[in-house]
């Protein structure tokens, strides 16, 4: 049996692709979505240039623009070009609402399934032979973890063309028809060689840092002279971009994932906008040919052909815009980081569409990489900031293709048996991989840590530190990644360092009910419990003095599981925890002011309670 590549319930990628001859989308973009070609004068000098324009370099370089650094996007093709091959996850459309689109989100997206929705059919326009889904309790968590609905879906082009429509608004900028093929690094900035992709001629340009989210083939990486050691092919596969009229009525096909196995073929059906447009991956058939030394390209005719076994109509009209024959692959790079040159995104880690997180967790990666600049580039950090990015996004990665080869093996292994167990399984490496990794090394201090900051080549760095168990989360079945004492449960919803920031509901003056992660915003802000006051005025003196935003907030008792009554919880501009004061400082103001510090780089750790 061949395993197929589709995501958690509609997220379908198409992983390392080949450079195919596709038709584009019909219909006009308007000229805003339209990026300004080569011919108009560069810039001599930009503060970050950002090498591929797909949906983690524009997401990239729109965070930076939002923080007041005017990134530079250069794309050698016209990134907006053919069918969306990947779809968003909860956390992308949590840092899209964050970065102040809600409401343009909700205007373009469409809802979907719940995450690993499934049925299994003879053909699409029949009926089901089995419904496959998680158990209850991961549903409900999905339901309920965040301020997003979790049916809430974006593709990978609409994910593109709003972040580029909010990176032109904040001053950024973006040139198609322009391939980086030259890097120099010097001490204070890095000369970059560009060539407009059509004439060929060369321009010159010097960033303060450069970003690669150029893809699979990354040029940055390559010219970086880093490698993807452990890469591993775990399927090839024909994937088929098209629209169909496939009737809305179809029992449960808009809304999960369908798997269709006939005599003559293998496949996925999967509803790309809950509408006309759907991606399948045509994993088998009669006649298929070895794959051994990779996989041949499939006729249009031959296609078309699969996708009506699939769909179960000989005669309904199918519009192919393309089919592509690709490798999934899982691995990460040797580096993420050279210098003052970073990867984010496929240039940083590949893997197959099984899980669906691909192009999420790069966009996480970006958001990740873009506060940390940003916070250099404004002279509110040091270098040791930047540090953490390759420790706390390897450990993202880590999660990330562990989900993917989890799907893999198990698809691969399945055969007539049960596919609940598999999702069971999946579903919880899902949820780990997407929202509830842990940042065990980097801008955090962990429960009862008094070591120096743990940066990679500092006496201090810890290769595999522990995340310590919290006392208040018995039964905690820890992160799956780490050994040693556990860390909270995947489905826990306490504050706990290096964790993102768990949705809870509060009531606000004047707002209502409002979630944490909309009172954490985008920047730093500190949470305090009820008897925690003086905490607030220390976040105040604090942010001063650093020359930072952090807002603060008291919170009833027991609004924030986790935070002491008289505690406090600094979180970061990305939502994850930082740090968690279990009792209040004699000194409060000298407590976050040391701990920031030290966050941003500039002074060695305190201890957990900032002493």
């Amino acid at each position: 049996m061949t395993e197929p590549g589709a995501g958690p319930g509609g997220a379908a990628e198409a992983g390392e692709r080949p450079e195919t001859a596709e038709r584009p989308e019909t219909g006009e973009r308007a000229a805003a979505e339209r990026p300004l070609p080569a011919a108009v004068p560069l810039p001599a000098a930009v503060p970050v240039l950002v090498a591929g324009g797909g949906p983690v370099g524009l997401t990239t370089a729109m965070f930076l623009a939002q923080r007041g650094v005017p990134a530079l996007v250069v794309d050698k093709r016209d990134p907006f070009g053919g069918p969306p091959r990947a779809m968003s996850s909860l956390r992308t459309l949590e840092l899209l609402r964050t970065a102040g689109l809600r409401d343009a989100v909700e205007r373009t997206g469409w809802y979907g399934p719940e995450p690993f929705q499934a049925v299994f059919k003879d053909t699409a326009l029949g009926g089901e032979r089995q419904h496959v889904a998680p158990p209850a309790r991961y549903v409900r968590w999905l339901e309920n973890c965040s301020p997003v609905d979790s049916r809430l879906m974006l593709n990978h082009l609409q994910v593109q063309r709003l972040a580029y429509g909010e990176l032109l608004r904040c001053g950024g900028d973006m040139r198609s028809g322009v391939a980086l093929t030259g890097l120099e690094q010097g001490a204070d900035g890095v000369r970059v060689r560009l060539a407009d992709a059509g004439t060929g001629e060369e321009y010159g340009i010097t960033a303060d840092y450069v970003i690669g989210a150029d893809g699979a083939h990354s040029t940055v990486r390559r010219l970086l002279g880093i490698t993807v050691p452990d890469r591993e092919v775990v399927a090839r596969l024909h994937t088929a971009f098209y629209r169909a009229d496939i009737p809305a009525g179809t029992a449960g096909l808009h809304e999960t994932l369908c798997f269709v196995r006939n005599a003559d073929v293998f496949a996925t059906v999967i509803s790309a906008n809950g509408r006309d447009q759907w991606v399948s991956h045509l994993m088998d058939y009669p006649g298929r040919p070895d794959d051994t030394d990779g996989i041949a390209p499939l006729p249009a005719d031959r296609a078309l052909a699969l996708l009506r076994a699939a769909i179960g109509d000989p005669a309904l009209p199918v519009d192919l815009v393309a089919v592509n024959a690709w490798e999934a692959a899982v691995g990460a790079a040797s580096a993420f980081r050279s210098g003052r040159v970073f990867l984010a995104g496929d240039s940083a880690h590949v893997q197959s569409s099984a899980g669906g997180l691909g192009m999420n967790t790069g966009v996480q990666d970006g958001h990740n990489l873009a506060w940390k600049l940003a916070a250099v580039l404004r002279g509110q950090a040091t270098q040791r900031l930047l540090d953490t990015y390759e420790p706390e996004r390897r450990a993202a990665v880590r999660a990330s293709l562990a989900l993917s080869r989890t799907m893999h093996q198990g698809y691969r292994s399945l055969g007539d048996g049960d596919p609940n167990e598999l999702y069971e399984l999946a579903i919880r490496e899902y949820i780990h991989a997407m929202m509830r990794y842990a940042y065990p090394a980097g801008a955090v201090i962990p429960p009862g840590d008094t070591s120096a900051p743990v940066v990679p080549g500092d006496p201090g760095d810890l290769s595999a530190p522990d995340i310590h168990g919290d006392p208040g989360d018995p039964g905690g079945q820890g992160d799956p990644s780490r050994t040693g004492p556990a860390a909270p449960d995947v489905l826990s919803d306490r504050v706990h360092p290096g964790h993102r920031l768990p949705h809870h509901l509060l009531e606000t003056p004047g707002n209502g009910r409002t979630s944490t992660l909309d009172l954490a915003g985008a920047d730093w802000t500190l949470f305090a419990g009820p008897l925690g006051t003086p905490w607030l005025s220390a976040a105040t003196e604090a942010a001063a003095a650093l020359g930072i935003v952090l807002d603060a907030h008291r919170v009833p008792d027991g609004a924030l599981p986790g935070l002491a009554p008289d505690g406090a919880v600094l979180v970061r501009p990305d939502h994850f925890v930082a740090w968690r004061a279990d009792r209040l400082a004699a000194d409060p103001v000298t407590a976050v002011q040391r701990t920031l510090a030290a966050l941003l780089g500039q002074t060695d750790k305190p201890d957990a309670h900032g002493a």
